[in-house]
């Protein structure tokens, strides 16, 4: 396992793909918040837009690390390797949820910066729903971190399915994007006591810690959202090793 995590961890950093990761995050949170009458309490608490763009660019990513390999050639190598290959697969997992916390560590501190610059208008101290700015702030970074590895294990587990990054994507700016309206729209018409645990829900977790008035859209506590995500990140990390281990049949 040792040796699966640092050669994937040497792989990345040595990849373009995560620099080109965290300069598109910072150049769409700057598209979000300029010119500065964009700039308004919800945006703030989500992070300028990071939250959001960084599920985004972490679909990519994921799809990415293991397209790669298929792409190469180099994933039969890995596997004749390696005795375990599920380590290699918990190797690139783990890889990627540290990309994925150093790219929110990153918004976290842009969000700052920019607050800075851009929220003239508004001070850290402003209620947001029963919160301060800075409060809402760290629950919509926290929702971000849990719904992180949602996305990752699904989308590892999709590309591993799929051997396409480019489906992947499609599918994860689909989820991202139509997700949770879809998911609003279907619990009107089917029981919501059941429907409200569906995949496309998980999402709204980036926004309820910080806005209780969520609930009434997701018909989910808090609990019930980490419970949720947490449920779907443990079967995604399950097949996604079945799958993997089954690759080369």
């Amino acid at each position: 396992m040792g040796n699966n995590l640092s050669q994937e961890i040497y792989k990345f950093t040595h990849q373009r793909t995560s620099l080109y990761g965290l300069l598109v995050m910072i150049a769409l949170m700057l598209y979000s918040s300029i010119p500065a009458y964009k700039v308004n309490p919800f945006l703030i608490t989500q992070g300028f837009g990071a939250i959001q763009w960084c599920a985004i660019i972490m679909v990519a990513v994921s799809a990415d690390s293991i397209s790669m390999e298929y792409r190469n050639n180099t994933m039969v190598t890995l596997l004749f390797k390696s005795n375990h290959p599920f380590t290699i697969y918990l190797a690139k997992l783990f890889t990627l949820v540290v990309y994925g916390i150093t790219l929110l560590l990153a918004g976290f501190i842009c969000s700052l910066i920019l607050m800075l610059l851009l929220g003239n208008n508004y001070s850290w101290s402003d209620n947001f729903h029963g919160y301060s700015l800075i409060t809402a702030l760290g629950y919509n970074f926290l929702g971000a971190f849990i719904y992180l590895l949602f996305t990752i294990s699904l989308s590892l587990l999709l590309v591993i399915l799929l051997k396409s990054n480019s489906i992947v994507i499609i599918i994860g700016l689909a989820v991202d994007f139509l997700g949770a309206n879809f998911s609003g729209l279907l619990m009107n018409i089917l029981p919501k006591q059941l429907w409200a645990w569906n995949p496309l829900n998980m999402i709204n977790i980036i926004v309820q810690l910080s806005n209780q008035s969520v609930i009434k859209i997701t018909h989910l506590s808090n609990f019930e959202l980490f419970l949720g995500n947490g449920c779907y990140t443990l079967l995604f990390i399950i097949l996604g090793l079945w799958a993997f281990k089954n690759y080369q049949k």
